[in-house]
């Protein structure tokens, strides 16, 4: 298993505390209208933090020459 470095831990953690805050405060209101940015940005956080690849850099040199 891959190990994940401070910052990927970090940004998970904000968009997990983020999507949980609105998921409550919608269901709080009973309104999604009102929580669909931070739900959305929280989503996204999570998404880029486990999606993202270090080696992006290393990839980019070998195809551009």
């Amino acid at each position: 298993m891959k190990t994940i470095d401070k910052t990927k831990v970090t940004v998970l953690a904000i968009g997990t505390i983020t999507v949980l805050v609105s998921l409550i405060g919608a269901l709080r209101d009973l309104n999604l209208i009102n929580y669909f940015f931070p739900l959305y940005a929280g989503l996204t956080l999570m998404g880029v933090s486990l999606l993202n690849k270090g080696n992006v850099k290393k990839e980019t040199e070998s195809v551009i020459g």
